[in-house]
Protein backbone atom coordinates (compact mmCIF):
# COMPACT_ATOMS: atom_id res chain seq x y z
CA UNK A 1 0.00 0.00 0.00
CA UNK A 2 1.40 3.37 -1.02
CA UNK A 3 0.68 6.87 0.67
CA UNK A 4 1.67 9.09 -2.95
CA UNK A 5 4.43 10.56 -1.47
CA UNK A 6 7.90 8.81 -2.36
CA UNK A 7 10.91 10.44 0.09
CA UNK A 8 13.68 11.12 -1.44
CA UNK A 9 17.03 10.65 0.98
CA UNK A 10 18.73 13.48 0.87
CA UNK A 11 21.96 14.43 -0.23
CA UNK A 12 25.11 14.49 1.33
CA UNK A 13 25.31 18.13 2.70
CA UNK A 14 22.24 19.51 0.71
CA UNK A 15 21.47 21.67 4.33
CA UNK A 16 25.20 22.66 4.25
CA UNK A 17 25.49 26.45 4.82
CA UNK A 18 22.00 26.75 6.35
CA UNK A 19 22.76 27.37 10.02
CA UNK A 20 25.83 29.32 9.01
CA UNK A 21 23.83 32.33 8.15
CA UNK A 22 21.18 32.04 11.16
CA UNK A 23 24.23 31.56 13.28
CA UNK A 24 25.96 34.84 11.51
CA UNK A 25 22.54 36.96 11.65
CA UNK A 26 22.01 35.90 15.72
CA UNK A 27 25.81 36.95 16.43
CA UNK A 28 25.78 40.52 14.53
CA UNK A 29 22.21 40.98 16.56
CA UNK A 30 24.34 39.69 19.98
CA UNK A 31 27.55 42.22 18.60
CA UNK A 32 24.76 45.40 17.82
CA UNK A 33 23.20 45.00 21.06
CA UNK A 34 26.01 44.72 23.06
CA UNK A 35 27.93 47.45 21.34
CA UNK A 36 24.87 50.14 22.08
CA UNK A 37 24.50 48.71 25.60
CA UNK A 38 28.11 49.45 25.87
CA UNK A 39 27.66 53.48 24.47
CA UNK A 40 24.92 54.14 26.15
CA UNK A 41 26.04 53.13 29.96
CA UNK A 42 29.23 54.91 28.82
CA UNK A 43 27.33 57.70 27.80
CA UNK A 44 25.15 57.40 30.59
CA UNK A 45 27.99 57.74 33.23
CA UNK A 46 29.46 60.31 31.37
CA UNK A 47 26.48 62.87 31.80
CA UNK A 48 26.66 61.38 35.50
CA UNK A 49 30.24 62.62 35.57
CA UNK A 50 29.54 65.69 33.78
CA UNK A 51 26.41 66.80 36.70
CA UNK A 52 28.62 65.73 39.45
CA UNK A 53 31.69 67.80 38.39
CA UNK A 54 29.16 70.97 37.98
CA UNK A 55 27.98 69.93 41.60
CA UNK A 56 31.31 70.51 42.86
CA UNK A 57 32.59 73.14 40.51
CA UNK A 58 29.64 74.95 42.04
CA UNK A 59 30.54 74.32 45.49
CA UNK A 60 33.74 75.44 45.20
CA UNK A 61 32.88 78.61 43.96
CA UNK A 62 30.18 79.06 46.43
CA UNK A 63 32.79 79.00 49.25
CA UNK A 64 34.26 82.43 47.70
CA UNK A 65 32.73 84.93 49.81
CA UNK A 66 32.87 89.01 50.58
CA UNK A 67 34.53 88.73 53.64
CA UNK A 68 33.76 92.31 55.11
CA UNK A 69 30.07 91.49 54.90
CA UNK A 70 30.63 87.92 56.16
CA UNK A 71 32.60 89.24 59.25
CA UNK A 72 30.14 91.44 59.98
CA UNK A 73 27.38 89.46 60.12
CA UNK A 74 25.61 90.74 57.19
CA UNK A 75 25.04 87.53 55.72
CA UNK A 76 27.11 85.75 52.85
CA UNK A 77 27.24 86.94 49.79
CA UNK A 78 28.95 85.41 46.70
CA UNK A 79 32.30 87.39 45.84
CA UNK A 80 31.53 87.63 42.00
CA UNK A 81 34.81 87.36 40.55
CA UNK A 82 36.35 85.25 42.70
CA UNK A 83 33.39 82.66 42.47
CA UNK A 84 33.47 82.69 39.35
CA UNK A 85 37.35 82.08 38.87
CA UNK A 86 36.95 78.99 41.73
CA UNK A 87 34.56 77.73 40.09
CA UNK A 88 36.32 77.77 36.54
CA UNK A 89 39.89 76.74 37.74
CA UNK A 90 38.00 73.29 39.23
CA UNK A 91 36.27 72.72 35.71
CA UNK A 92 40.23 73.11 34.35
CA UNK A 93 41.45 70.90 36.99
CA UNK A 94 39.21 68.04 35.88
CA UNK A 95 39.82 68.70 32.78
CA UNK A 96 36.60 69.36 31.46
CA UNK A 97 35.19 72.69 29.75
CA UNK A 98 32.30 75.07 30.94
CA UNK A 99 31.16 78.08 31.71
CA UNK A 100 30.73 79.56 35.71
CA UNK A 101 28.92 82.91 36.78
CA UNK A 102 27.45 84.40 39.55
CA UNK A 103 23.67 84.17 38.87
CA UNK A 104 22.58 86.47 42.10
CA UNK A 105 23.92 87.51 45.34
CA UNK A 106 23.39 83.99 46.49
CA UNK A 107 23.74 81.60 43.71
CA UNK A 108 26.36 80.19 41.16
CA UNK A 109 25.44 78.37 38.14
CA UNK A 110 27.75 76.34 36.75
CA UNK A 111 27.77 74.51 33.36
CA UNK A 112 29.66 71.31 31.89
CA UNK A 113 30.61 70.02 28.79
CA UNK A 114 32.23 66.29 27.90
CA UNK A 115 32.55 64.08 25.37
CA UNK A 116 32.51 60.76 25.29
CA UNK A 117 34.23 58.93 22.55
CA UNK A 118 32.19 55.98 21.52
CA UNK A 119 33.54 52.09 21.22
CA UNK A 120 30.92 50.95 19.06
CA UNK A 121 29.18 53.60 17.66
CA UNK A 122 32.34 54.72 15.83
CA UNK A 123 31.94 51.69 13.37
CA UNK A 124 28.85 53.63 12.26
CA UNK A 125 30.45 56.92 12.24
CA UNK A 126 29.00 58.51 15.71
CA UNK A 127 32.60 58.85 16.92
CA UNK A 128 31.41 60.69 20.31
CA UNK A 129 28.75 61.94 22.48
CA UNK A 130 28.36 64.86 23.97
CA UNK A 131 27.45 65.04 27.39
CA UNK A 132 25.86 68.24 29.64
CA UNK A 133 25.44 68.97 33.05
CA UNK A 134 24.55 71.79 34.97
CA UNK A 135 24.04 72.30 38.72
CA UNK A 136 23.81 75.71 40.69
CA UNK A 137 24.88 76.32 44.53
CA UNK A 138 23.22 78.35 46.98
CA UNK A 139 25.03 80.21 49.37
CA UNK A 140 23.32 80.23 53.01
CA UNK A 141 24.26 80.70 55.96
CA UNK A 142 23.47 78.53 59.21
CA UNK A 143 24.20 78.88 63.04
CA UNK A 144 24.01 75.24 64.68
CA UNK A 145 21.95 73.74 61.49
CA UNK A 146 19.59 76.23 61.05
CA UNK A 147 19.47 78.83 58.23
CA UNK A 148 19.76 81.92 59.42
Amino acid sequence: MSTGTVRRPLRDGAERGSVGVFVIVIAASFLIIAGLAVDVSGHLHAMQEARATAREAARVGGQQLQAPAGVRGLGAVADPGQAAEAAQAYLSSAGVTGSASVTGPASISVDVTSVYPTRFLSIVGVPSLSATGTAQARITRSVEGVEQ
